[in-house]
């Protein structure tokens, strides 16, 4: 069965109201009084929307690594939390996205791309069923970063390309608040994809989206960007 017969994009009229449900007393209630309150009304504009592009061109190295993954119109392409403002929007291809909240963000946005309802840890397509996969500033808010690399590494086809990329700290923290319950460090990022062979490993300041789009300061942490191959 083609992959796209598999998922149905979510549109707002499947969910009665997703707003009414915050209760703020767990991660995904964080997740999306943030990313609906805070970032959609600024991602609605397109000229937001270019510079989403612009910093993931200049700080993500997305020419790049989509060089390398040779993406087209008949790539199969996943992005794991892809929350909002995936990489997707950016990228051609056979394109879906997952998300424990997905259904949630579907009452405030639209999706250009088919969604599907699921968190990282339990991915569910088939084994090889993609051609790339990306996780964006994603791997740190999941609750088992094992594990979801795990499942990428599983619905990935053998040679496919996996992009994943997550801030770093010089120390664990530890939990830092609902929506990240762990803090990465460049070793624990790397520890976490020895599945993998590495391609490329770049290091960039850490603005974020959100930051970068409003013209603010990077912060003091650092942003890893690894380009990796499951082995063929």
């Amino acid at each position: 069965m083609a992959l796209l017969n598999l998922v149905k994009p979510f549109v707002p009229k499947r969910v009665k109201s997703a707003v009414k449900h915050i209760t703020g007393r767990d991660k995904y209630d964080w997740e999306f009084n943030w990313q609906a309150g805070v970032w959609l009304p600024l991602w609605r504009k397109p000229e937001v929307q270019a510079k989403g592009l612009e910093y993931w061109k200049r700080f993500r190295h997305l020419d790049e690594i989509t060089g390398m993954m040779k993406l087209n119109e008949a790539s199969r392409v996943l992005d794991v939390g892809c929350g909002l403002c995936s990489v997707l929007h950016y990228l051609p291809g056979k394109r879906v996205g997952i998300d424990p909240i997905a259904r949630r963000y579907a009452e405030v946005y639209q999706y250009p791309f088919p969604v599907v309802d699921a968190p990282g840890e339990r991915v569910p397509f088939e084994p090889n069923s993609f051609d790339a996969v990306f996780c964006s500033n994603c791997i740190d808010h999941t609750s088992k970063p094992q594990k979801v690399i795990s499942e990428i590494f599983r619905v990935l086809v053998p040679g496919g390309y996996f992009a994943l990329t997550c801030e770093v700290f010089n120390e664990d923290l530890g939990k830092r608040n609902a929506g990240h319950p762990h803090s990465m460090t460049a070793d624990t990022l790397v520890g976490l994809v020895s599945r993998f062979v590495i391609l490329e490993h770049w290091e960039s300041p850490w603005y974020g989206l959100y930051n970068y789009t409003q013209g603010n300061p990077p912060l003091d942490q650092t942003e890893h960007i690894l380009l990796l191959r499951k082995r063929a």
